[in-house]
């Protein structure tokens, strides 16, 4: 890595092109995409090993129960 690399970084985004600079943005989003989704997997695996979602097909039975009879 350079020493300098948010310069660099800063200088190559200036001197991108729109649509260019419109892929930087499209990937960088699914950069955060992919590490909300592992912020969510640690969390549904900590609840899991938790026991919160013991019951889980229970209540997905449930709930298609109370979608059915409304």
């Amino acid at each position: 890595m350079p020493k300098n690399l948010r310069e660099q970084m800063t200088q190559r985004i200036a001197a991108m092109s729109e649509h260019d600079l419109a892929q930087l943005y499209e990937l960088w989003l699914l950069k955060e995409k992919m590490d909300v989704r592992g912020q969510m997997s640690e969390q549904a695996e900590r609840e899991n090993a938790d026991g919160i979602w013991a019951n889980l097909p229970e209540l997905v039975r449930a709930y298609r129960s109370r979608k059915k009879s409304a």
